[in-house]
C-alpha cells in the first residue's frame, strides 16, 4: 500500500519456483540477477512504482512444446520463451459492467498536478498487491487464436504439474495479456503491437486474438494502417470485440533503475541441481510416454491434461491393468460420473487398485461388462472392494454355464458356423447376438418389464425394432405406451396412418377432474400394428398397449409416472434431434431446447427417471460425437 517506512523482503519460495519454472521451460538460468524499479502511476499501484526485473531476468531463451487437440487439426508446435522474471503483483481495479472504469468512492488517491489538487475516486482491491508474481514472455511464434489459447492451456498444465500455482484463471492465479501485430505477406518487420487485457478464459484468448487480427487486417486493406497505434485494448465479452482502454507509454517512460531495497539474487550450481532433480514428469514427457504405450492422441491429451487423472491412470497400470481398458474406463464412465456429481478424481471413493481389479475380473470372465459397470458406480459412490461386492451380491459368472450357452448357439446355427469357419468373420456379431443378455449371465431374474414409447413416427418404430432385436426375451413383458397430446397428429409425415374414430384413452387423475377414463379424439391403428409386429417376432412375448390422453404439454411427466406405476425395468424411447440436444445441453435463451416447445421429453427422462433408459435416434451429426463422449449412469444413446 506504499505505507511510509515499509520495506520489501524477498520471498525465497518465489526464487525456488522461478528456477523450477525456468528449468521446465528449457530456459537458460541467470546465476546472477537483480530486481529493478518500474516507475509509473496507476491507481492499483499506490507507491508509484513496481518491483520487477528489467535487463537481467532470472531465466531466458527457452521453449514450450504443445500438442494441438485433434478437433483443431492436431499437430505439434514449439513456441519460444523470451524470458521468465519475478515481480510483485499490483492491486485489482474493479470495472463496472456498463463500461465505466470508475465507480463509487471507496479509495481516494490524492495527486498534486500543476499545483491543483485532483481526487480520483476508484474501486480498488489492494489485497493482492505485493504478492509474488512470475511473468512468462513468449516469442511471437503464434499465428492464430487457437494456438495462443493452447499455449496458455499448456502453461496452466505445467504450473499445476510443478506445484507452482493452482493456475485457476477465475481466481486470478493465472492471467494472460496478449500482444497482437500483423504484417503484409513478405514483410519481415513486425507491425505495430496492440496489447489486449481482460482475458479471463482460454476461449476469450482465442476469440479476442482472432477479432484483433481481423480488425487490423481490415484497416490495412482500407489503407488505414496508420490508425493501428500502440495501445492497450480491453476484450468485451458481451459485444465480442476489443475496445481502446488507454494509449501505451513507451519503454523510456518507466525509468527503470536497480531496486535499492533488495539485494541481488545469486544462485549456485548445487541449488539448481537439487531443484532439477526434484522436477516431476512434465506434461510433454507424459504425453510421449502414453503415446509409446499405444494410446491414441485423443486418449493421451485427455489423460495428461489433469495431473491427478494422470496419477490415477499410472497407478492403475502399475497394478497390472490393461492400458487401453484402463484409459477407456477413466475417460468414459468415471469421467462422466465425476462431471455429473461435480467431483474430482481425488474425491471419488474408487481407488486405482480396485479399478485394476475390476478390469481383471471382467477380462477373466469372472463378471460380465454390464455387471462390472454396476460395481464401478457403487465403488465410486460408496467405496469397498470388487471382490467384496461380487461375493455379497453373488455376481460370479460360472464359466461352464457360458460354455454351455456358446455350444448351444453353435449347434443351433450349423450353417452360419460353417460360413464363419470358411472366413466370413463378420458372423461373429451374429453369434454374439444369439447369446442371452448379461443379466442372465450374472444370475439375475430373467423376466423383465420393458416399456417402449409408441408414437406414429419412424423414430418410435426404430425404438421398437431395437427392443425386439436386441433387448426383449420371450419371458419378458412389453408395455407399448402411447401418450396422446393435441400435437400428436400435426406432423404432415404421419397423415397416411389411419385414425379410427372410436378409441378410448385413459386420462390420468392428476390431469382431469374425474378419475375415470375419458373419451378423447383420435385413435391410431399403428398401435395395433406395433402389437402384431411383436407377436410375429416373439410369439410368446407378453404385450399390452397402454394409451393415455392429456391436454397438458408435459408428455414427459406422463411417461415417467406410467413407467413408475408399471414398475418398468427398462424404458426405450425414440426421438429426433431433441434427444441429442438434451444430452449436449443446447438451449435457447428462454431455457428450452432448440426445436422443442416446453419440456423436452428426453431431457426430463434423463434427469428424473429411476429406471434404465435407452434412447434410439436416427444417425445424424451429433450421434457419433455423443456415443464417444457422453455417458450417463442410467442412459444410453444408440444411433
Amino acid at each position: 500500500m506504499g505505507l511510509p517506512g515499509a520495506l520489501p523482503v524477498v520471498n525465497s519460495k518465489v526464487v525456488e519456483f522461478a528456477v523450477k519454472l525456468g528449468l521446465a521451460l528449457n530456459c537458460k538460468l541467470s546465476f546472477y540477477s537483480k530486481f529493478d524499479r518500474k516507475q509509473y502511476f496507476y491507481p492499483d499501484l499506490p507507491k508509484g512504482y513496481q518491483i520487477s526485473q528489467f535487463d537481467i531476468p532470472i531465466a531466458t531463451g527457452g521453449y514450450l512444446d504443445v500438442d494441438l487437440p485433434v478437433e483443431f487439426g492436431g499437430g505439434h508446435r514449439r513456441f519460444g520463451i523470451t524470458r521468465v522474471h519475478m515481480e510483485e503483483d499490483a492491486g485489482k481495479l474493479l470495472h463496472a459492467d456498463d463500461g465505466e472504469y470508475s465507480q463509487e468512492i471507496t479509495f481516494p488517491i490524492m495527486l498534486h498536478w500543476f499545483s491543483a489538487l485532483l481526487t480520483y475516486a476508484l474501486q480498488v482491491d489492494l489485497n493482492r498487491a505485493g504478492v509474488p508474481l512470475l511473468e512468462i514472455v513468449s516469442e511471437p511464434d503464434m499465428r492464430t487464436g487457437i494456438e495462443a489459447a493452447e499455449y496458455a492451456a499448456e502453461l496452466q498444465r505445467l504450473v499445476r504439474y510443478l506445484g507452482v500455482s493452482n493456475g485457476n484463471m477465475q481466481e486470478g492465479s493465472l492471467r494472460c495479456d496478449v500482444n497482437v501485430s500483423i504484417r503484409p505477406v513478405g514483410q519481415s518487420k513486425f507491425g505495430t503491437k496492440v496489447e489486449i487485457k481482460n482475458l479471463n478464459s482460454f476461449s476469450s484468448i482465442n476469440r479476442a486474438i482472432d477479432f484483433e487480427i481481423a480488425r487490423q487486417a481490415l484497416l490495412y486493406s482500407q489503407g488505414k494502417a496508420d490508425q493501428i497505434v500502440q495501445e492497450t485494448r480491453l476484450w468485451e465479452e458481451g459485444s465480442q470485440k476489443t475496445v481502446t482502454m488507454r494509449k501505451k507509454e513507451g519503454l523510456a517512460d518507466y525509468r527503470y533503475f536497480p531496486e535499492p531495497d533488495l539485494p541481488e539474487v545469486i544462485l549456485n550450481k548445487e541449488y539448481v541441481d537439487s531443484i532439477q532433480s526434484s522436477l516431476p514428469e512434465l506434461p510433454e514427457m507424459k504425453r510421449r510416454r502414453y503415446e509409446e504405450m499405444g494410446l491414441s492422441m485423443q486418449d493421451v491429451l485427455f489423460l495428461a491434461n489433469d495431473i491427478n487423472v494422470a496419477r490415477f491412470f499410472d497407478a492403475t497400470i502399475e497394478k497390472g491393468a490393461d492400458v487401453k481398458l484402463a484409459a477407456n474406463w477413466i475417460m468414459g464412465d468415471i469421467a462422466a460420473y465425476m462431471k455429473n456429481e461435480k467431483l474430482t478424481i481425488n474425491e471419488i471413493k474408487l481407488s486405482a487398485a480396485e479399478l485394476a481389479e475390476l478390469i481383471a475380473s471382467i477380462k477373466g470372465a469372472t463378471i460380465s461388462g454390464k455387471i462390472g459397470k454396476e460395481i464401478l458406480f457403487e465403488l465410486m459412490a460408496k467405496g469397498g472392494t470388487v471382490k467384496g461386492i461380487i461375493i455379497e451380491k453373488d455376481l460370479i459368472v460360472d464359466p461352464s454355464e457360458i460354455e454351455k450357452m456358446v455350444d448351444k448357439v453353435l449347434s443351433e446355427n450349423p450353417k452360419q458356423l460353417e460360413q464363419y469357419r470358411g472366413g466370413k468373420t463378420k458372423l461373429q456379431g451374429f453369434f454374439a447376438g444369439q447369446l442371452p443378455p448379461a443379466d442372465m449371465e450374472a444370475g439375475t431374474p430373467q423376466s423383465r418389464k420393458v416399456m417402449v414409447i409408441a408414437d406414429p413416427t419412424r423414430e418410435s418404430a426404430g425404438a421398437l425394432q431395437y427392443a425386439l432385436s436386441h433387448v426383449l426375451l420371450e419371458e419378458d413383458e412389453l408395455v407399448l405406451l402411447h401418450v396422446d397430446t393435441p400435437n400428436s397428429w400435426k406432423n404432415p409425415f404421419i397423415t397416411f396412418l389411419r385414425k379410427p374414430s372410436n378409441s378410448q384413452y385413459t386420462t390420468p387423475a392428476s390431469l382431469s377432474s374425474s378419475s375415470e377414463g375419458a373419451a378423447a379424439p383420435g385413435g391410431e391403428d399403428f398401435l395395433e400394428e406395433m402389437k402384431q409386429a411383436c407377436e410375429v417376432a416373439k410369439p410368446k412375448l407378453r404385450v399390452h398397449v397402454e394409451k393415455v390422453h392429456t391436454e397438458s404439454g408435459n408428455k414427459a411427466a406422463i411417461i415417467l409416472s406410467q413407467s413408475t406405476a408399471h414398475g418398468v425395468d427398462l424404458l426405450i424411447i425414440g426421438q429426433r434431434r431433441s434427444l441429442s440436444n438434451a444430452i449436449l445441453g443446447y438451449r435457447r435463451a428462454g431455457g428450452s431446447l432448440r426445436g422443442s416447445k416446453g419440456v423436452d421429453t428426453a431431457e426430463y427422462l434423463i434427469q428424473n427417471s429411476k429406471c434404465n433408459c435407452v434412447g434410439v435416434q436416427r444417425k445424424g451429426q451429433n450421434a457419433g460425437y455423443l456415443l464417444n463422449t457422453k455417458t450417463y449412469r442410467n442412459f444410453w444413446l444408440l444411433a
